[in-house]
């Protein structure tokens, strides 16, 4: 039988791994209108903030892709 201790462990990165994640999402989210004021011209401010909700979106867009790639290197790389 199969001690549980490394599920357990499997568990807690995966764990700390989307948490820090989705930590980044919230972060990017909350401060959107200052990243709107820094990243983007002061010309017409609702522009900004929209293209930096599009930026946002985009994050949530290409996440199944990187996904994909980088779940199936890892299957290839990471387990032998």
């Amino acid at each position: 039988m199969l001690s549980s201790k490394p599920i357990w462990k499997v568990i807690g990165a995966s764990s700390a791994g989307t948490l820090i994640e989705w930590y980044d999402f919230y972060i990017f989210g909350s401060l959107a209108t200052v990243i709107a004021q820094q990243f983007f011209p002061k010309t017409n401010p609702t522009a900004a903030l929209l293209s930096t909700l599009a930026t946002f979106a985009a994050g949530f867009l290409v996440r199944p892709f990187g996904s994909l790639v980088f779940g199936r290197l890892g299957d290839l790389i990471g387990r032998k």
